[in-house]
């Protein structure tokens, strides 16, 4: 059985701890995880629960340069008494040290996670070099979880490309399905349509066009209610936005382990979101509870959609296009089941078990081959 050691930075409840819990939640191999930083703990039961070992630490080890060094040999004694075959860094901006860390202890493969493009500028593009260089002479691989994340840091220039491979994120669609449709068969009989955008409130997400639109919804659908599931450091002026606009139609949900029931409640899912999107999983959520889906047209999301044939695509930052579309999907009922069928091809090439069989393949501690 192979030993795997997950490095993460939090366990907050937010994508990539979710993704993790995907991992462990399949019972393959032994899997163990390491935070970095023991708060927020909204993931730390599910984590502790699943994994076979959990340790998070609370040595303050992501308080920005100052504490690279013992960030680096908490990651040694760490790997050094848990002796994994292969380490999974999920971090990629703090990788260089992660991974001289899990080197100092003699583990040899290593794996780190891209979950979102770079940005592009001359500043950028010099921590980008210095985030991945360390990592190619390491011998490291950096996993990218869309086609779009892989070939913008293989643009950066003097950053060796075949550092770079691609794997898709997988998807809990089984089980999202199964607790939407309970949620869905028990939803209470009402007027309201129900739009929910699940994402982190930061600023690779762009909740503020959605908020903007929301006025022109509801003059359109009076009885419309968007539902925002989903904490983080934009949450206090995307509410004061919300209040400022004078309507009581949204409702910020914070974070939340409920998210299929909430899939299952409601109409339509909405995901407003930038260029800086890696692969926005979140739309695999969305077809798995069987919701039609309304998104920004950027890379990673004409990606998952298909360049719009599973999904709406709007051109991003545009409040009015936004809107415009949310009311046309929210008439257009028939739409979800002309989908079904497409939806469910789709997310076959998502499974959990896929995207682990393939991660292992690059460090050769498994055949790709299927059967």
């Amino acid at each position: 059985m192979i030993k795997i050691l997950h490095i993460l930075a939090t366990p907050r409840g937010e994508g990539t701890p979710n993704l993790v819990l995907d991992w462990l939640n399949t019972g393959l191999h032994h899997q163990e995880v390491f935070a970095l930083d023991h708060y927020p703990p909204d993931l730390t039961p599910q984590l502790s629960s699943a994994a076979q070992w959990y340790g998070a630490s609370d040595q303050g080890l992501l308080k920005g340069w100052k504490s690279f060094l013992r960030l680096m040999r908490a990651v040694t004694a760490v790997c050094s008494e848990r002796q994994p075959d292969v380490v999974i860094c999920w971090v990629h901006g703090l990788s260089p040290w992660i991974c001289l860390g899990a080197w100092r202890s003699g583990v040899r493969r290593i794996l780190v996670h891209a979950g979102n493009p770079p940005t592009r500028s001359f500043r950028h593009d010099w921590l980008t070099r210095y985030a991945n260089w360390p990592l190619w002479l390491l011998k490291a691989k950096v996993v990218c979880c869309s086609r779009y994340v892989c070939q913008t840091l293989q643009k950066v220039p003097f950053v060796p490309e075949k550092l770079f491979h691609v794997v898709y994120n997988c998807s809990r669609a089984e089980k999202v399905q199964q607790r939407a449709m309970v949620a869905r068969a028990g939803r209470v009989s009402s007027d309201d349509r129900v739009a929910i955008m699940v994402a982190t409130l930061e600023r690779h997400k762009d909740h503020a066009t959605l908020l903007h639109a929301v006025p022109e919804i509801v003059r359109r659908v009076p009885s419309f209610k968007l539902l925002l599931a989903g904490d983080g450091s934009l949450r206090q002026p995307l509410e004061l936005m919300a209040r400022e606009m004078g309507k009581d139609a949204v409702c910020f949900l914070g974070s939340r382990q409920d998210v299929p029931e909430l899939l299952g409640s409601s109409d339509l899912f909405v995901f407003s979101t930038t260029d800086q999107e890696g692969l926005g999983s979140v739309l695999l959520e969305a077809m798995a509870a069987g919701l039609p889906i309304v998104a920004s047209d950027v890379p990673a999301c004409r990606e998952v959609l298909k360049n719009g044939l599973l999904g709406e695509l709007v051109p991003p930052s545009d409040p009015q296009a936004m809107a415009d579309k949310i009311v046309e999907m929210l008439n257009d009922k028939g739409r979800t089941e002309s989908l079904m069928s497409l939806y469910d091809i789709e997310l076959a090439g998502y499974a959990p078990p896929k995207m682990i069989k393939e991660y292992l393949a690059l460090v050769a501690l498994e055949s790709t081959s299927h059967g």
